[in-house]
């Protein structure tokens, strides 16, 4: 079963994102930091607006992470300005 969306949005603090996915009948957490939300967009900006335009991208690459990596069920996956970057160029070369 493929991981499912189920909401997104910016902490209080402004420094990270949430985006509550379910996988194999486990929620799981996604953090993204504000160094990725700022890479994610153009121009740079980590802000609520930015979180959600990109939800789709950020979801992709947790996905990927839950497939590739085997993760305890509950534990939180991490969303980097690397993961962003590589998403980013290996989405370049097929275009």
């Amino acid at each position: 079963m493929l991981p499912r969306f189920i909401t997104a949005f910016l902490k209080s603090t402004g420094e990270t994102g949430v985006v509550l996915m379910e996988h194999e009948g486990a929620q799981r957490v996604v953090i993204i930091d504000r160094d990725a939300l700022r890479e994610i967009s153009n121009p740079p900006r980590a802000d609520e607006t930015r979180l959600q335009e990109h939800v789709g991208t950020i979801c992709e690459i947790a996905a990927s992470k839950m497939r590739l990596q085997p993760h305890p069920s509950f534990s939180r996956i991490r969303v980097s300005k690397d993961d962003i970057e590589a998403w980013k160029a290996s989405h370049d070369t097929f275009h």
